[in-house]
Parts: C-alpha cells; structure tokens; sequence
C-alpha cells in the first residue's frame, strides 16, 4: 500500500502483489498438477468428461500462465504488516507502527499465516488485545472492569 497523497481522503494505491514470488507459483502449479492427477483417477471417472482448464496436454508454462490469468483472492488479507522486533517489521509486539507516533495495526495484518477456518474471530481477539494494551499504556482498567471508559487517543 502507498499513499498517493497527503490529503487523508485521497485513496491509496493498492499492489498486493500477487504471484509475485516464484515459491507461490510453484506452490499453485503443483496444487493444480495434484488437482489434475485427481480428477484422472477411477473414483472421479463418472464426474469426469475431460479436463477444461488449463487443458489437457499442457506444458508447465502453460499451466503456469493460466494460473496467472485465472488466479483470484477472497481478501482475506493476513501477514502484510509482519510484527516484531528486526527490521522487517512494520509492528512492535504491542501493536505499535514503527516510525508513526499514535498509530497501532490491529487486524489480519499482523497474523503471520493465513489461519485454516474464517479470520473474523481471530481478528475479533486481536482487536479485544489490541483495547487491552491501550488501556495498559494510558493506565486505564482492563476489559473486565464495570466501569465506563472515555478517553481520546
């Protein structure tokens, strides 16, 4: 992501990058090869009347190249903001964005793989830590409390 200008409306420019690495290419051609072997076996024989897409016959490039046209996402963004404490991360353990005072990531972002089921409740707990450790930091009570918080971060 990268801004496209300083006023806070404008929308950002958005480049996820996809298939931008040769090791997920590699990874969805074999998922796709291993799909193929399947769907030549005998229990899917009465399912089966012939390979569509990429198609019979076809090289690895080809295959490749079909999986580059053909390739889609469900958005459900996780690991784009690795926590940590190096110099890869965009994150502290505590939430914090490196090098912008105020600001926290509590989302999918920071999650460093994709989990097996939905992210909603996942990042539903992130969010829940995400309160705690601003509470922590300003001194205020934590989730459990009765009482009523208002405050202005």
């Amino acid at each position: 992501m990268k801004l496209t200008s300083s006023d806070p409306s404008a929308s950002p420019e958005i480049n996820p990058m996809y298939l931008s690495e040769e090791s997920d290419l590699e990874a969805l051609y074999q998922c796709v090869e291993i799909c193929r072997e399947m769907g030549k076996t005998e229990a899917m024989k009465e399912w089966n009347d012939g390979e569509i897409y990429p198609g019979e016959g076809k090289t690895k490039e080809e295959v490749i190249d079909y999986i580059k046209k053909s390739c889609s996402t469900y958005h459900h963004m996780t690991g784009t903001c690795k926590m940590g404490t190096d110099s890869h991360s965009v994150v502290d353990p505590r939430l914090k964005v490196y090098g912008i005072k105020g600001l926290r990531v509590a989302d999918a972002s920071i999650m460093p793989d994709v989990v097996s089921g939905n992210t909603n409740a996942p990042t539903i707990m992130i969010g829940e830590k995400a309160a705690d450790m601003i509470k922590e930091d300003h001194h205020l009570k934590a989730s459990g409390s009765s009482e009523k918080l208002s405050f202005v971060v």
